[in-house]
């Protein structure tokens, strides 16, 4: 194991991966329809953490708040979907409240994206969604065995520090649809 952990490191450091993925940025949970504030009202209690903002997303049925702690990261995000046939609730149908992925901020996501599929691993979609003029570019991994990580990378350009646009949401989300198929 020792070999393999050292093995992987240095693969990092050779592929460029340790220099272009820079932090940890968010933690997104998504929840059962109904229980979006109970979870916040819990993580709140947990850590000193402070609604920040909500968002409906329309186009998904479904609503998503941020908290923060202090003007700290990494941020928490919670889903909930509105309907039964979103792509929040049929997720969490399948899989249950759960984190559903963390988000790493990069410096460049082209080239972080075309690392990783020489490296093998696999995305939602594939396309990065968003882009530099809307101030934010995104894209989603596929889970991972055998614990069912999905990893979010994301690239922020000028003074944009949201966690998503309108216009992109929406398309981030349902490129996530196919894993809460039965």
């Amino acid at each position: 194991m020792v070999n393999q952990l050292s093995k992987l490191h240095e693969e990092m450091q050779s592929t460029g991966l340790s220099d272009l993925i820079l932090k940890l940025d968010h933690i997104a949970y998504r929840v059962k329809k109904g229980e979006r504030k109970k979870t916040m009202v819990e993580l709140m209690n947990l850590a000193s953490y402070q609604e920040f903002k909500s968002f409906k997303v329309v186009s998904t049925n479904s609503i998503t708040s941020t908290l923060k702690l202090h003007d700290t990261l990494p941020i928490i995000v919670v889903s909930e979907g509105l309907t039964y046939d979103s792509v929040v609730e049929k997720y969490v149908q399948k899989y249950g409240n759960r984190i559903h992925h963390l988000a790493y901020l990069v410096k460049n996501i082209e080239r972080v994206v075309e690392i990783q599929k020489k490296r093998g691993v696999r995305f939602t979609t594939d396309n990065i969604i968003g882009s530099e003029e809307e101030g934010i570019k995104q894209i989603f991994t596929m889970p991972t065995e055998p614990v069912n990580h999905i990893i979010e990378y994301l690239q922020r350009f000028g003074d944009f520090d949201g966690f998503f646009t309108p216009s992109n949401i929406g398309t981030l989300m349902k490129s996530t649809e196919k894993l809460g198929e039965a």
